[in-house]
């Protein structure tokens, strides 16, 4: 059940029976039911804090079409369900088309009347949530496409404003798939630099031999296959924002080189004899904790103090769970409407089963997941059905770790279950297990999993 019991509803049905039952139903379980014989009684009523309209389509004086368009102009805010029998299915798909939320034949089950009134309840704060929230976000530019509104997003949504109109280089750290890019993004909108542009750059999936061309450039003819000059992306994002994605996998010689570019604002490309000037603003993120390869001399100590000028780190999903359901309903509107799913709503038993869910892989993972549902279904509403075995009924971390496995042993289980879900698939699987493509391809090869 929502939060608020005393939402009024407005039952419109010229079937005394059927009109007292929903009444006395509704009433039963909370609700404030106003119960009306026709359509031009409802209209009178209508924009008098009626939350949700249940209206039959064949009624003698003004119909269910007609008491609709009324409500669309008086109440926009309020849903409509329409109820009828099987003999008017015709005119209840035109009663959908023309705006109301929910169709429901008679005789009307209880039971799914309380359901769809919930469910429709849901949906539209929901809607209202996430509007309200755009909204606000717009006002301040730029972070429009970030969701939440639990403690910890807000705050970062205040430091991101805060830093973005500096020059300050910013270190993004936070697990795979919390969003590392779109806090970059949002920085580079907020900034005095929104109108250059904004170059990513991921080092996890570039071969080691091509991240120093990539980044710096390069002349003609300074190694095999440089048949002409190239520009590095220090010098492609002039005057706007470089952004350095799992900067961690950097080696020791990059890392010099990078130190020196942020300290002089300079570069040498590649066989080049002559530094070139740069105005660039650098953003840097992570998934690895780099003070640690500070500690292993695996960083550089004076690259890891130059870049977190700013540290601005995401919160993985398992610890924002109140955002949970504001990023499944906005998944659920934008990836239905992109693969042309009827997918409208989810159960609340899905929806718990997805909250009570660690997402190892964040909010990549969510979104991965509900387009996985959304494409394989033709329901209107996602159940526990729906949901993949690994969410519903996981085994938990006992099952899989036994007394006396080594760590190693550990680890490789759960690279090899990781495949397992992924149908092999390395990237997905780096995901999910929070450590870069490379990393894993080591790891397969290490624990010969490679097959």
């Amino acid at each position: 059940m929502t939060e608020s019991r005393a939402w009024k509803i407005l039952i419109v049905d010229d079937d005394p029976g059927s009109r007292d039952s929903m009444a006395q139903w509704l009433g039963r379980r909370g609700y404030n039911p106003v119960a009306v014989p026709d359509g031009e009684s409802a209209a009178e009523l209508i924009g008098e804090g009626v939350a949700v309209i249940i209206t039959d389509l064949r009624m003698s004086k003004t119909d269910g079409l007609e008491l609709l368009e009324i409500a669309k102009k008086r109440a926009p805010h309020a849903i409509v369900i329409v109820v009828s029998g099987v003999e008017s299915v015709d005119a209840a798909v035109a009663a959908l088309k023309a705006g109301a939320d929910d169709f429901i034949p008679k005789p009307v089950n209880l039971n799914e009347l309380t359901e769809r009134i919930e469910s429709s309840l849901r949906r539209r704060a929901m809607a209202e949530q996430i509007a309200a929230l755009q909204s606000q976000l717009t006002k301040q530019r730029g972070l429009d496409n970030m969701i939440g509104t639990s403690a910890s997003i807000r705050a970062l949504f205040e430091k991101i404003r805060l830093v973005a109109d500096t020059r300050s280089t910013v270190l993004i750290t936070g697990e795979s798939g919390t969003g590392k890019e779109l806090v970059a993004r949002s920085i580079h909108r907020l900034s005095r630099r929104a109108d250059k542009p904004l170059i990513p750059v991921n080092c996890a999936a570039l071969p080691e031999s091509l991240v120093e061309s990539e980044l710096f450039g390069h002349k003609k003819g300074a190694f095999t296959g440089a048949t002409s000059d190239r520009k590095g992306l220090f010098e492609t994002a002039a005057g706007g924002t470089l952004f350095i994605d799992e900067i961690g996998e950097l080696d020791l010689a990059l890392q010099a080189k990078l130190l020196r570019a942020l300290e002089n604002r300079t570069v040498m490309p590649i066989g080049g004899s002559k530094e070139i000037d740069v105005d660039v603003r650098l953003v840097a993120a992570t998934n690895r904790e780099l003070l640690q390869q500070v500690q292993a001399k695996e960083f550089r100590e004076d690259l890891y103090f130059r870049l977190k000028v700013v540290e601005l780190t995401l919160p993985p999903l398992r610890e924002r769970k109140d955002d949970i359901p504001l990023l499944i309903r906005h998944f659920i509107d934008q990836l239905s409407a992109e693969n042309e799913r009827p997918v409208r709503d989810i159960s609340a038993a899905a929806l718990e089963a997805m909250k009570a869910y660690k997402w190892p892989g964040n909010v990549r993972e969510l979104r991965n997941t509900l387009e996985g549902i959304i494409v394989l279904t033709l329901d209107e509403i996602i159940d526990e059905k729906h949901l993949p075995p690994h969410i519903v009924g996981a085994e938990s971390a006992q099952a899989i770790i036994q007394p006396g496995m080594t760590l190693a042993e550990i680890e490789r289980e759960a690279i090899r279950r990781t495949l397992e879900h992924t149908g092999g698939h390395r990237t997905q699987s780096a995901e999910l297990l929070g450590i870069s493509v490379r990393t894993l391809q080591r790891k397969l090869k290490e624990y010969e999993l490679e097959a």
